[in-house]
């Protein structure tokens, strides 16, 4: 559920929900290395009912490599040299390949016409002024167009677990994650989890202003950090923090809490999740598979209200991004 995520590439069955129509995806970055999400996002739109076209990586061999990888689960896989020639022969691209990439990417799928899922952070934080140049490009072309922020699915979990609170005007979000990486890193992959959070439950200001920008830990090694941040939204402004502590191993530990209001991942075998709070644990779908189902229910059907709203949203988190980093570099 974040960009080092805990999985153990167990399959958890196909979707029992019917697709109005096979969709065929192509996945850049389809490889396991940097602990990256390729084979899990390959494995849910499959799930899902969908076809992989094939893969894309930083080269053809990188490419064949993690189409073999994928063989088992729908068969044989073609492998691209390259993403463009990819994404002509798809219906929607997936980008999981590590972040200075993600511009290629997306610029294939504008190029071919087709909606996109990225993986996040959409761009580097220094490349804020890109990152908003091509979310606009595809909302001016009505091109769907998605960040692969998966901790909005997991409320459900904290209305069940504490149904007699009202969460309609929040006031503080808390988010405590264990990132495999060190230092800004921990903070430039972590940071679009908690906004995501942020936005689903209040109306972040769409200019992404923030204020009273901290961290515990500025060092470039940073082991354990603590950001906090104040950012504008209605019906009133939301204090965030976001807990990081450096966590080489699985499982990886990961809470959030909303006004007080806390729940602390599990994970049992076979990457089944749940939710504890109080000693009651709730079962959680997988939230990378919700996501994947959401998106793809969005391709068959794309209302462009919907597609200009997931665009605005990811250009609010761009925003916020830049301006928490500005705050730091200041």
């Amino acid at each position: 559920m974040h960009g080092d995520a805990d999985r153990t590439g167990a399959d958890n069955g196909p979707d029992p929900r019917a697709v109005r129509r096979q969709f065929a995806i192509g996945i850049a970055g389809a490889g396991r290395s940097r602990n990256g999400l390729g084979p899990f996002l390959a494995a849910a739109f499959v799930a899902a009912g969908h076809r992989l076209a094939g893969v894309a990586g930083r080269d053809l061999g990188s490419a064949e490599r993690a189409a073999a990888g994928l063989a088992g689960l729908a068969g044989p896989v073609r492998a691209f040299a390259s993403v463009h020639e990819l994404a002509r022969g798809c219906d929607a691209l997936v980008v999981a390949s590590p972040v200075p990439a993600h511009r290629e990417g997306l610029e294939a799928a504008l190029a071919a016409g087709i909606p996109c899922l990225c993986e996040k952070p959409l761009v580097d934080v220094a490349d804020a002024g890109l990152g908003l140049a091509l979310v606009a490009a595809f909302r001016a072309r009505g091109l769907l167009l998605a960040e692969n922020c998966q901790w909005p699915f997991v409320l459900p979990a904290l209305y069940a677990l504490h149904p007699s609170r009202c969460f309609a005007a929040v006031r503080h979000v808390a988010m405590g994650l264990g990132p495999s990486g060190t230092g800004r890193a921990m903070l430039e992959d972590c940071l679009p989890h908690v906004l995501s959070v942020v936005q689903a439950l209040a109306g972040v200001d769409p200019e992404g202003r923030v204020r009273d920008v901290r961290q515990t830990d500025a060092s470039p090694r940073a082991v354990a950090n603590v950001l906090g941040f104040t950012i504008a939204a209605h019906p009133a402004p939301v204090a965030v923090e976001l807990h990081l502590r450096h966590c080489p191993a699985q499982p990886r530990p990961a809470w959030l809490a909303v006004d007080g209001a806390r729940i602390d991942r599990a994970i049992g075998p076979g990457y089944a999740l749940s939710f504890t709070a109080g000693g009651i644990a709730v079962p959680t779908p997988d939230p990378l598979r919700e996501l994947v189902y959401r998106f793809a229910a969005l391709l068959s059907d794309p209302a462009p209200a919907l597609v200009h709203a997931h665009a605005d949203s990811i250009a609010t988190r761009i925003r916020s991004q830049a301006s928490v980093f500005a705050a730091l570099d200041r």
